[in-house]
């Protein structure tokens, strides 16, 4: 009984000592609610202009590194194209009145010592189609400036969860470099060599596919089920249809269905 009247007396002290704070708030109002209120007033436009600035730069951000990435792509393509040029024009040497080199020292054409730096060619389509390499039948990895998309974080968190799943950032990456950019890659290599070049009779058909069906969608870059199912070596699983939806989620395929094929075209944009 002690205890719950000490409690009970604690408690009146505690509502007592309220009450007294409460009123000398009270009494000090009009000195301070002006202040309060400016203050109240400062926090919201310090807040506002917060966000205003962290949005210019982030876009600001962006702006330079895609001028950037620009840049370097430009740097990228012109030291290519003077390699070309200087491989096509490279004068033939007279090898009279040169010491004769060994077979381990002796110097290597523009071409394979090129190779040999860089194994991998990068480039625009554009370019690809007025360069040596579609004169020659021997295959070259190469890859595409065209090509070229990293999906950001935020734009996979995007995705809806239900489509997503429990798949990670870096196996939808790796999907679309390693088995859809690289399937683009060697058709669009295979589709625009010329004709005269084309020795293997498997390339030759397809290559004859290939631009035949271009004419469905001239102004775009496509690949087909089917294409994706020879680059795996497989039927395409529900696995790997939910990635393609991904990719069309975040705009950088589109599906069409035309005769019965289904067509994956390139629709990303930088």
């Amino acid at each position: 009984m002690d205890n719950s009247l000490e409690t009970i007396f604690k408690k009146q002290l505690d509502t007592m000592q309220r009450i007294e704070l409460f009123l000398d708030i009270y009494k000090c109002k009009p000195f301070v609610s002006d202040d309060l209120r400016k203050l109240k007033e400062d926090v919201s436009s310090a807040a506002e202009k917060l966000q205003c600035t962290k949005f210019y730069l982030d876009n600001d951000r962006k702006d330079v590194c895609a001028q950037f990435i620009e840049i370097m792509q430009k740097m990228r393509r012109n030291e290519l194209l003077m390699l070309h040029l200087l491989e096509m024009e490279k004068p033939k040497e007279s090898t009279e009145g040169k010491p004769t080199l060994s077979s381990t020292s002796k110097q290597m054409p523009l071409k394979e010592v090129q190779n040999d730096a860089n194994p991998s060619s990068k480039m625009f389509l554009q370019d690809y189609t007025k360069s040596p390499f579609t004169l020659r039948s021997k295959a070259r990895d190469i890859h595409f400036y065209d090509f070229d998309v990293i999906i950001t974080e935020e734009e996979f968190e995007t995705i809806p969860k239900y489509l997503k799943g429990r798949m990670q950032l870096s196996e939808l990456q790796q999907f679309l470099e390693k088995e859809v950019i690289k399937c683009f890659e060697e058709k669009y290599t295979l589709m625009y060599k010329h004709r005269k070049v084309l020795v293997n009779q498997h390339d030759l058909n397809e290559w004859k596919m290939y631009n035949s069906m271009q004419a469905n969608f001239p102004d775009q870059k496509f690949i087909t089920q089917d294409d994706l199912s020879r680059k795996t070596g497989k039927i395409l699983d529900k696995k790997s249809y939910s990635k393609l939806q991904m990719l069309r989620h975040l705009h950088i395929l589109q599906e069409v269905r035309s005769e019965g094929i289904i067509y994956f075209l390139w629709s990303y944009s930088k």
